[in-house]
């Protein structure tokens, strides 16, 4: 049997002025996650797999080349890209410096937490460095929906969304494709 297709979840652009806005009342932990995901476009375990190595602070220039993932058997575990190609972003001078701010915050943190603390590198990280869960974003982003009176807001939606930008505003196909780290356009 053929599996039906669900419509792709997306934002109109106000909503996401209106994300953008309450996402400024969050921790800057959510704020950063929320900003990257609309930017991006990449999926929620690209951006939670997210390394301080990978974001050139001067150029804005981010290599997006793995991704943080939860099975019950393995746990968090870091694999390729769902397709396998590493790609490169540019991110805006806005989300470069909330990246700045995030990571002196997760340096005070990790000097609070001494011996506590696991430096595994990634951006988003629990109270002790370790990476926070791929499945938690969800929940958080449920919670953050309700509590702004937002329509429901799933990681995925945020890809969908810059896609969706991105070919409004002229960009073509096969750029969009690659920039969202598809291999082929048609999925695109």
């Amino acid at each position: 049997p053929h599996h039906k297709r669900k419509e792709p979840n997306y934002f109109q652009p106000e909503t996401v002025y209106k994300i953008l806005d309450a996402a400024e009342t969050e921790s800057l932990h959510h704020k950063t996650f929320i900003n990257l995901a609309v930017v991006t476009g990449a999926r929620r375990g690209e951006i939670i797999g997210l390394r301080w190595k990978n974001i050139d602070f001067d150029t804005g220039i981010t290599q997006i080349d793995h991704s943080l993932l939860y099975s019950s058997k393995r746990g968090i575990y870091e694999s390729d890209t769902k397709t396998g190609e590493h790609r490169t972003v540019r991110l805006p001078m806005e989300v470069i410096d909330l990246l700045r701010q995030l990571k002196i915050e997760q340096a005070k943190l990790q000097l609070a937490s001494g011996d506590r603390w696991t430096d595994t590198g990634y951006v988003f990280t629990q109270d002790n460095g370790k990476p926070t869960h791929p499945t938690s974003w969800a929940g958080w982003l449920n919670k953050f929906s309700q509590k702004h009176g937002l329509p429901h807001i799933n990681p995925h939606a945020f890809r969908h969304t810059a896609a969706s930008m991105l070919i409004a505003n002229g960009v073509d196909d096969v750029t969009v494709s690659k920039y969202l780290g598809h291999k082929d356009p048609n999925t695109t």
